[in-house]
């Protein structure tokens, strides 16, 4: 087991902060001694009495992360790789000799193809099903899990290339450690904010090993790799490639985690996803979002599914920017059949709602006297309602050392992550409530733009200049907002767009139609 870098270790070991949702747990000293045991490398099973359980409860919070078994590498009996591919001969040979030489077999699902996808599928060694007419990606999905004959399937968008693909030959294995206990796009998407550029080379790390060891537990239904989309190395692609390098839609960054509604990842594409076949239940009512709708049904259904960025695939970017528009609508338009079937998890958070109130009353205050008064005004309502939630936060912390001093910190950082989440919310969502506001909504909506763009481009500095940086991804955030709004109207539904009750300050920050949620729980263990 590895311990989560955002963890933090107090009293010697008897206390853990961290996970997400955010939880403090008090660890007896037998408990400690088998926390130190497990980050020492021993297995699950030579760590102590009530290993296995407490390795669970660690890994299931998000305080640890189970560093799997791998197999060795090579061919895996166990897995059949499955692709759902419409109109994409030029690329569907590659991907296919890839991945036979690392699975059982490739099933490529041909969804009413008119170029000669099956012909080239079938020539590189594949077995193809074909169907007449598209019915999408979630029913070519299930109709090549249904035929598949091993007990996982991979399944794998056409425009995704494993880093073992270019040189021939599998990448080798990492020693196997201690054991712990899309909105989906039409044939290549998934869905939310990325995290940057990943890569790993041939000869890296096991990237399907990997995973199948996540999937050694019973417990885990489904587990992804990192979807990347890196610079090739020796040329200078286009402005778009290089901002999707740097932000690219399914990129969910560097950090292992349990997937689940309301933590740090809520979800995972099914760009590049590896599922026990009898769980594989894609809605195909669903067009877009049917990646996201699965995980939730399996976390709902008590099962686990592990995102794993050790383990890296690469992703094509879309060519165009007229069809990277387009891409970010569809992920955006999953939000309203999504909260059909999934109503809270996609309501923005209350107290990014509470932010945004407070700066549009900043901002509308009238120059003069008046402005320092309501700004006051805000400050100290701000103020007061931090000290109460920082003294109720600190008798629950009784335990931990300093707690007062504690609670300040987690309540400033939940008041930062507020902002943060209330631009978020304005720039995917909200935009069109601040524009009929006037003046001073325009004002909350070019602070909500600029400033968060900036901080990140200035943190990242991708290979992108700050101005086209800023305005691809105002461009983004438009795309994606109007999908937002445009699934909602289908759906009769404005749950991705109304906030929910505002309880306690958020630790994490939140996006419109996107899962995720703060939280806090004190467990002893």
């Amino acid at each position: 087991m590895q311990c989560d870098p955002e963890t933090t270790v107090l009293s010697r070991g008897k206390l853990l902060l961290g996970g997400s949702p955010l939880r403090l747990l008090t660890l007896s000293a037998a408990g400690s001694a088998v926390w130190d045991a497990l980050l020492a490398g021993r297995p699950v099973g030579a760590a102590g009495p009530g290993a296995g359980a407490l390795a669970r409860r660690l890994v299931d919070a998000g305080l640890g992360h189970p560093v799997p078994p791998v197999p060795s590498p090579g061919r895996v009996a166990a897995v059949t790789a499955v692709l759902p591919v419409r109109d994409g001969a030029a690329g569907i040979g590659a991907l296919v000799t890839a991945l036979a030489r690392r699975c059982a077999e490739v099933i490529v699902v041909d969804d009413g193809s008119t170029d000669g996808t099956g012909t080239a599928a079938a020539a590189a060694g594949a077995r193809v099903l074909r169907h007449d007419r598209s019915l999408g990606p979630a029913a070519a999905r299930l109709a090549g899990a249904a035929a598949a004959a091993t007990p996982l399937v991979l399944f794998c968008d056409a425009d995704v290339r494993p880093p073992d693909a270019a040189s021939g030959r599998p990448a080798s294995g990492r020693p196997a450690g201690g054991n712990g206990a899309d909105g989906g796009g039409d044939h290549g998407g998934g869905a939310g904010d990325g995290g940057g550029a990943g890569g790993e080379a041939a000869g890296g790390p096991d990237w399907l090993g990997l995973l199948v060891g996540h999937l050694a537990d019973p417990a885990v239904a489904a587990a992804a790799p990192r979807v990347a989309s890196p610079v090739p190395p020796g040329i200078r692609p286009g402005l778009l490639a290089r901002y999707e390098s740097a932000r690219s839609p399914l990129d969910l960054g560097p950090r292992p985690a349990p997937v689940r509604p309301g933590g740090r990842v809520s979800y995972v594409p099914s760009a590049a996803l590896l599922v026990r076949r009898e769980l594989a239940g894609f809605d195909p009512a669903l067009r877009y979002g049917e990646d996201v709708d699965l995980v939730w049904r399996l976390a709902a259904a008590g099962w686990s599914v592990r995102y794993e960025p050790a383990a890296v695939v690469h992703h094509e970017p879309r060519a165009s920017l007229r069809g990277w528009a387009r891409q970010r609508f569809a992920y955006g338009s999953s939000a309203g059949p999504l909260a059909a079937r999934h109503p809270g998890p996609l309501r923005p958070a209350g107290q990014a709602a509470v932010a945004a109130v407070a700066a549009l009353a900043v901002a509308a205050a009238p120059r003069g006297p008046a402005r320092p008064v309501v700004t006051g005004a805000v400050a100290a309502a701000t103020a007061g309602r931090s000290a109460v939630d920082a003294v109720r936060l600190a008798r629950r912390l009784g335990a931990a050392p300093d707690p007062s001093r504690l609670a300040w910190l987690l309540v400033l950082a939940g008041r930062r992550y507020a902002l943060e989440a209330a631009a978020d919310n304005v720039r995917r969502g909200w935009w069109p409530l601040l524009a009929a506001a006037g003046p001073p909504g325009r004002r909350v909506f070019a602070a909500a733009v600029v400033v968060p763009a900036a901080r990140d481009w200035w943190a990242g500095r991708p290979d992108v200049g700050l101005a086209p940086y800023v305005l691809l991804r105002m461009a983004d955030d438009a795309a994606y907002s109007a999908g937002v709004w445009w699934g909602c109207l289908r759906a009769r539904t404005a749950r991705p767009l109304a906030p929910a009750r505002a309880r306690r300050p958020p630790t994490e920050a939140r996006a419109p139609a996107r899962p995720g949620g703060p939280g806090r729980r004190r467990e002893r263990a």
